[in-house]
């Protein structure tokens, strides 16, 4: 059992992720209230707040029962290399909070709305901030197309029950998503419930806030969002990090490390990720169709050596 102060950390660190999005809601609320707003534009909106709404879900479940890394410096650190490759994405004017998970496994977890989340296994794994901004580059482009999110609104009311209520597959005592779908069973903002509750969905079904979310957790860590979802994600990602100056070779280096472990860490990323090798092919047509190799991009080492000194031990 966590102790009171590990809750309370928790407790913070869900705050500070929410308050950077919900920010930016609120501006929009109160610009709603100023301007008139289009059928079509207060459509969206409401769509953005949904988003919202469960990835702050998702996101609060996850730190919850992973716990995070609460250091000022790493945070900011995170938030600044992968804000600055959000910037060169196809959706700089989204916004973004990132946070450590203090977890071993080799993870990344993009929530709708724009919470995005990194064990320190995969951290570790890296070499150079391109690595890093690679990853973060692929989570990005989850988020900005949506992936999650349409996924969600594609579901009938009966599939998104099934799906939030489904129970984990494996046993492993170390990471049971059955149990961290449901503990801790984050509540509904008052806001949230207020502005998008049930959003209409492609399907004509209505999309309830916490069915979607426990439905998002399942696709998040068993099923997966599909091979083609993740091989765009990639070439995206991947895309971003060469716009803002890094070494097109990013991704491509660190993925073919992960290939090469026979690791336990690897589990779930495997679960709900191509192979790895099918990973490397595809980004490999990308580079080949960017001319990549006449690209000189910054690793930026001695900034990441210095980020990584100050990553905590693994516990024993």
């Amino acid at each position: 059992m966590r102790s009171l102060s590990s809750k309370v950390v928790v407790a913070v660190a869900i705050g500070v992720l929410v308050s950077g999005i919900a920010a930016c809601t609120a501006k929009q609320k109160s610009k709603e209230a100023s301007i008139p707003l289009s059928k079509e534009d207060a459509k969206a909106l409401d769509e953005y707040r949904a988003e919202i709404e469960i990835g702050r879900n998702m996101a609060g479940r996850l730190l919850a029962y992973y716990g995070v890394v609460d250091d000022v410096k790493l945070d900011g650190y995170l938030n600044q290399v992968g804000n600055y490759v959000a910037s060169y994405s196809d959706f700089p004017e989204r916004k973004y909070m990132f946070g450590i998970l203090k977890h071993e496994s080799i993870n990344a977890f993009a929530c709708p709305g724009g919470y995005v989340l990194v064990t320190l296994g995969a951290i570790r794994a890296a070499k150079n901030e391109a690595e890093l901004a690679a990853i973060l580059g692929h989570e990005v482009a989850h988020v900005g197309k949506k992936h999650m999110y349409d996924e969600l609104k594609k579901m009938k009311e009966s599939e998104l029950k099934k799906l939030s209520e489904q129970k984990a597959s494996g046993n492993d005592k170390n990471y049971n998503a059955a149990k961290f779908r449901e503990r801790p069973k984050v509540e509904e903002t008052g806001a949230g419930a207020m502005l998008a509750k049930y959003l209409s969905g492609s399907s004509g079904a209505s999309l309830n806030i916490l069915q979607a979310a426990g439905a998002g957790m399942n696709l998040i860590t068993e099923k997966g969002l599909g091979p083609e979802l993740e091989k765009e994600a990639d070439n995206e990602g991947v895309k971003y990090a060469i716009r803002a100056g890094y070494d097109p070779k990013g991704l491509t280096e660190y993925l073919s490390r992960l290939g090469k472990k026979q690791d336990k860490k690897l589990k779930n990323l495997s679960k709900t990720h191509p192979p790895v090798d099918t990973r490397l092919d595809n980004i490999a047509l990308l580079l080949k169709s960017m001319d990549a190799g006449d690209i000189i991009g910054a690793q930026g080492v001695d900034r990441f050596n210095k980020f990584f000194k100050l990553l905590p031990k693994p516990e024993a």
